[in-house]
C-alpha cells in the first residue's frame, strides 16, 4: 500500500507529532487569548449595564477591536530582530498590563482607556502565535494545526463568555472583572514557558 501523502506530495508527519510541547504551549497560548475574547465582551456588559447604558458595550469593545486589528497588520512591519518569542512575551505582557488596569475603572471614559491598552497587545498577540502555529506545523499537517488553533479560540470565547456571565448574575461586576485578568495571565505563562522552549527548539521546519 503506498504511503499517504499530502498536497505537494510529502509524506505527513505522524498524528502524535502534533502533541508536541512545542505546538501544544501555542494552543494553550491561544486558548487564552480566546478565553480573554469571551470574559472581556462579558464582563464589559456587566459594568455598563450597571451605568444604565448595555447598549454602548459593543461601542466601547470597538475602542480595543480598532487598536488590536491596526496593531496586528502593523506586526508585518517590525524588524526581525524583533524575534517572535519576544513578541510574545511584550505584547502579551501589554494585554496583562491594560487588563490589571480594570481593577481601578469606575467610569466608561476610563474603561475606554484600559480597552484601548489591551487593544495595542491582543492583535500582536494573536498574529505572533499563529505563526508559531505555522511555523511548528509538522509536515503536511498544517491545516490541522490551523484548526486547532482555531478551535481554541472559538471554545476559549465561549468557555469565558459562560463562566463570565455566571459570576456576574451570582458575584457582580467587580467579580467578573478579573477574569480577563486570568485569561491574560494564561497567554502571559504560556508565552514564558514557550520562551524556554523556543531556546532549543526554534522551529519545527
Amino acid at each position: 500500500m503506498s504511503e499517504e501523502r499530502d498536497a505537494d506530495g510529502r509524506a505527513p508527519s505522524k498524528v502524535t507529532e502534533l502533541l508536541r510541547p512545542q505546538l501544544l504551549v501555542v494552543v494553550v497560548g491561544i486558548l487564552g487569548v480566546g478565553v480573554f475574547f469571551g470574559t472581556m465582551l462579558t464582563a464589559l456588559t456587566s459594568f455598563m449595564e450597571d451605568r444604565g447604558a448595555p447598549e454602548q458595550a459593543g461601542l466601547l469593545y470597538g475602542v480595543m477591536g480598532v487598536g488590536s486589528a491596526i496593531l496586528a497588520l502593523g506586526v508585518a512591519w517590525l524588524p526581525p530582530r524583533f524575534s517572535l518569542r519576544s513578541r510574545w512575551l511584550v505584547f502579551s505582557g501589554i494585554l496583562l498590563l491594560g487588563s490589571l488596569l480594570l481593577l481601578f475603572v469606575d467610569t466608561p471614559a476610563a474603561m475606554a482607556w484600559a480597552l484601548g491598552i489591551m487593544g495595542i497587545g491582543i492583535g500582536p498577540t494573536l498574529v505572533t502565535q499563529y505563526s508559531f502555529g505555522a511555523a511548528r506545523s509538522p509536515l503536511g499537517r498544517s491545516a490541522t494545526v490551523m484548526t486547532m488553533l482555531g478551535s481554541a479560540v472559538i471554545v476559549g470565547q465561549s468557555l469565558g463568555a459562560a463562566v463570565t456571565g455566571g459570576i456576574a448574575e451570582s458575584w457582580g461586576t467587580s467579580a467578573a472583572l478579573l477574569l480577563p485578568m486570568i485569561a491574560a495571565a494564561i497567554a502571559v505563562g504560556a508565552g514564558v514557558v514557550n520562551w524556554f522552549l523556543s531556546r532549543t527548539h526554534p522551529r519545527t521546519r
